[in-house]
């Protein structure tokens, strides 16, 4: 079997970048990939950095992680660094020819699927979110039959925090088959809905009479599950409007866009991704991993390489597993510090004022992200772990999640490819 220069576990957007990087340094890198990872559920924007540990709005992402406490992942990574990594993502994207906006040094406020605002740092151009201020006319459109969107919510909302504008709902119908027998209808039927010659003309047609001189249309993630901006682009220019996606929960269309990118990207590269590929042991030696073995319904199997990515995700995503009163990273046999009683893991209201205790808990590494066990020694020293697996921070209150994922994947593919 083939030997890679770099080996990832796991093809979220943490294992997917950090591919693409290693890849472009001319390294042999392969995939080892169990499910869909988390991007198909993931929102597809990059926050970096949004709130401080007090909670308060940090206006600046990269000046903003040189406060972080020790614990954090980013006080592993220089800032210079880290604004490289972004730079590389929206590289990326634009070869793509879905190019990003935004800047590493300045935080948006982006609508979500209520009408509230969130922030956030790098997005598609369809969620460009400076024509929705430039706009004095607001249309909110929802679908009828589609869940989890509700735009007499959105434009509640809109109306208390966007004065001086006039703000209206429009409901697109679908024609859809629904009802008792058939499931819900999601944002990505819609989006494969105006993929089409129909859906495109029956979107148009709905709504041109409602478009006034100065208007902005705000919609779900629906533009496409491709990552392209031909819808946008297309129903822009028909109805002489901007419009804007608005951030979403899952299923996640702009999620599943940034997976077809960078999968793209990193097998034009000449990544190899092998799916269903379960990853249950690594082999240690001499303080070095070299292989790992794949479990299925067959046989197991090995895979050899230099240096290993560990990318797998939290608990949610099966990178760590948790149990009474423990947890641990399954493949490098990684225990992780917990309290004993499980109630002192969190505290009692969910969406505290805080960061909650459980959300920190991860696998803790020296500054060059190499994994250390209990007593703080290192496990393997040509291991780099990345993203969610990482300890030391509360991605949902910070909103740091992706930036987090894409900085450390950075830092990890040009440190194995030995060019820090």
């Amino acid at each position: 079997m083939r030997k890679s220069d770099i080996l990832i576990i796991g093809n979220g957007i943490s294992g997917l970048f950090a591919a693409c990087v290693a890849a472009d340094m001319g390294k042999k890198v392969q995939i080892l990939s169990y499910g869909a990872g988390t991007l198909a559920i993931a929102g597809g924007i990059i926050d970096v950095l949004g709130y401080d540990d007090d909670g308060k709005f940090v206006e600046n992402p990269l000046k903003g992680m040189a406060t972080v406490d020790k614990e954090h992942p980013y006080s592993k990574i220089d800032t210079n660094l880290a604004k490289k990594a972004l730079d590389k993502f929206i590289e990326i994207t634009k070869e793509g020819n879905y190019e990003y906006i935004g800047s590493a040094e300045k935080n948006m406020w982006l609508p979500t699927a209520i009408g509230n605002f969130k922030p956030t740092c790098l997005v598609p151009k369809t969620m460009n979110v400076e024509n929705l201020w430039k706009a004095k006319n607001v249309l909110v459109v929802g679908f009828d039959a589609m869940k989890d969107f509700y735009a007499h919510m959105v434009v509640k909302n809109f109306k208390q925090r966007l004065s001086g504008k006039n703000i209206e709902e429009v409901i697109i119908k679908l024609n859809f088959e629904n009802g008792r027998d058939f499931r819900d209808i999601s944002a990505m039927d819609v989006a494969r809905w105006l993929e089409t010659e129909n859906g495109i003309n029956s979107f148009v047609n709905q709504l041109k009479s409602y478009v006034k001189q100065d208007t902005a249309i705000v919609i779900p993630p629906v533009l496409g599950l491709e990552p392209n901006y031909d819808i946008l682009n297309t129903l822009q220019q028909k109805l002489n409007c901007s419009i804007i996606e608005v951030s979403s929960i899952p299923p996640a269309v702009t999620g599943v866009r940034l997976d077809k990118l960078l999968t793209a990207y990193a097998k034009k590269r000449g990544v190899q991704i092998i799916r269903k590929a379960r990853v249950v042991d690594a082999e240690i030696v001499n303080g070095k991993c070299v292989s790992v073995t794949t479990e299925g319904f067959d046989r197991q199997r090995k895979f050899y390489a230099d240096k290993f990515i560990l990318a797998t995700g939290g608990v949610y995503g099966g990178g760590l597993v948790a149990d009474i009163g423990s947890m641990k990273e399954p493949i490098f046999n990684i225990d992780i510090t917990v309290p004993k009683v499980q109630t002192d893991w969190s505290y009692k209201q969910l969406f505290a004022d805080k960061k909650q205790i459980f959300a920190k808990y991860g696998v803790n590494t020296d500054e060059n992200l190499t994994p250390l066990n209990s007593a703080g020694k290192k496990i393997a020293s040509n291991v780099k772990v990345i993203g969610r697996s990482l300890s030391g921070y509360d991605f949902c209150y910070e909103k740091s999640g992706n930036g987090v994922a894409l900085i450390t994947a950075y830092k990890a593919a040009i440190t194995l490819s030995g060019e820090e």
